[in-house]
C-alpha cells in the first residue's frame, strides 16, 4: 500500500506562544509547511477567550467528526485536568491512528504523570524532544522516537566578529541555567587577560543583574550587557542578537530535567552561524562536533582556554567554525522536522 504524506495537521498546543516550544515546535514549523509545502494546519492553544474557544471548537470537530484525509493530529505536552485535556484525551481514544503526543522537556519529572503517560500510552505515537525523554517514554510506547526541537532559518549568520571579542549567551535564566554559568563560564572570565563583552539576554529578575554585577566587580576588562525589555516573539530581532555574539556559551547541569533539554541554546548559536562553547552533556554533545562548530568543555580551565583560543584566532580559521556551525542547522532546521513528522505518518 502506498503511504501519503502528511496534507493537513492538527496541532493542539499546552500553552500560548510565549512558551518558547509552542513557538520552536509547532508556530514556526507550522509556518513554514504552509509558505514552503503547502500543508494547511489547525494551530490550537487553550484559552477562554471567544477566539481561542471558536477556534478550538472548529479543529475538535473536524478531527472527531470529520478528520482531513492524511491529516496528523499532535498533542503538545498537554497534561492539565482541564476541560482542554479531557477532550482531547477523548479525541486520541476514538481518532488514534496518526496520532502523536509530542513533548520536548520531562515534564513526568515536575508535572500531572497520569496525563502525560496516559497521552504517550494512548496516542499512537510519540516524538521526544531529546534522547533521555525518548529513553522514559518508550516503556509506555514502543512507538517514540526523537524528533529534536527545529530552530528557523531567516537567513541570519555571522558577517563579521565584533571589535571586542563578545561572548553571548540567551534563555530562561532560572537557578539551573545560572549555576552552570556560576560554575563553569563565570569563573573563567575573571581569568581573562583581554577584554571582552558579555552579553546575557533573558536575565530579567534584578536581584539576579545585581548579583552578576557584583560578581564581576573586580573584573574590569569585561564588560556586561544585560538586555532588557525582550521581545521574544520577535525571532528575526532575537537572531540578529545572536549573530551579534562571537561565541555562543551552553551550559547544562547534570540534573535529570536538565539533561533531558533538547539542546535549544546550542542549536540557536549554530543556526547563526555562531561557534559555541558548551560541557560535554546531552543534547549539547548531540550537536557541537569538537573542534568543528565549537568547543566540548569540561572544566573552568577548558573554557578559558577555548574562549582565548577563539580570541585569538585568524579570521580564515574563525569562519570556518562559524560556516561549519551554519551548516549544522541542516540536522535541526524545519525541513528535518517535516521529515520526521511525515516518516510518523509513513508508519
Amino acid at each position: 500500500m502506498k503511504h501519503q504524506q502528511i496534507s493537513f495537521i492538527y496541532w493542539f498546543a499546552y500553552y500560548n506562544v510565549d512558551s518558547p516550544a509552542v513557538r520552536y515546535r509547532g508556530k514556526y514549523p507550522l509556518d513554514y509547511c504552509k509558505k514552503k509545502l503547502g500543508i494547511d494546519s489547525y494551530f490550537v492553544m487553550p484559552g477562554y477567550t471567544l477566539k481561542h474557544i471558536l477556534l478550538f471548537i472548529r479543529a475538535y470537530l473536524s478531527a472527531l467528526i470529520n478528520r482531513k484525509p492524511d491529516s496528523l493530529i499532535v498533542i503538545q505536552r498537554v497534561q492539565s485536568d482541564f476541560i482542554y485535556a479531557s477532550l482531547l484525551r477523548f479525541l486520541v481514544r476514538i481518532r488514534r491512528k496518526d496520532t502523536v503526543y509530542d513533548i520536548d522537556d520531562a515534564d513526568y519529572l515536575v508535572s500531572n504523570l497520569a496525563n502525560i503517560y496516559y497521552f504517550a500510552t494512548h496516542c499512537e505515537h510519540v516524538s521526544a524532544g531529546s534522547e533521555q525523554i525518548r529513553q522514559h517514554l518508550k516503556q509506555y510506547n514502543s512507538n517514540t522516537i526523537l524528533i529534536t526541537t527545529p530552530t528557523a532559518d531567516l537567513h541570519i549568520s555571522k558577517q563579521e566578529r565584533q571589535n571586542t571579542f563578545t561572548i553571548g549567551w540567551i534563555g530562561a535564566y532560572g537557578p539551573e541555567h545560572a549555576s552552570g554559568l556560576y560554575e563553569l563560564l563565570y569563573p573563567a572570565l575573571c581569568l581573562l587577560a583581554f577584554p571582552c563583552t558579555l552579553i546575557l539576554i533573558g536575565v530579567n529578575e534584578e536581584s539576579d543583574r545585581n548579583s552578576i554585577i557584583h560578581y564581576f566587580q573586580n573584573s574590569p576588562l569585561l564588560q556586561i550587557e544585560m538586555p532588557q525589555g525582550i521581545d521574544w516573539n520577535n525571532e528575526e530581532d532575537l537572531q540578529k542578537r545572536i549573530a551579534g555574539f562571537d561565541i555562543g556559551i551552553a551550559t547544562l547541569s547534570s540534573s535529570p530535567y536538565q539533561l533531558s533539554k533538547s539542546g535549544i541554546k546550542v542549536k540557536q548559536y549554530l543556526n547563526n552561524g555562531i561557534p559555541v562553547l558548551c560541557n560535554n552533556l546531552p543534547e549539547n554533545n548531540r550537536f557541537v562536533v569538537d573542534g568543528y562548530n565549537g568547543f566540548l568543555c569540561s572544566n573552568v580551565h577548558e573554557f578559558q582556554k577555548r574562549i582565548h583560543e577563539f580570541h585569538t584566532m585568524s579570521d580564515e580559521d574563525y569562519f570556518k567554525f562559524s560556516a561549519n556551525a551554519k551548516k549544522s542547522s541542516e540536522h535541526f532546521d524545519h525541513g528535518y522536522f517535516f521529515r520526521a513528522l511525515n516518516e510518523i505518518k509513513k508508519k
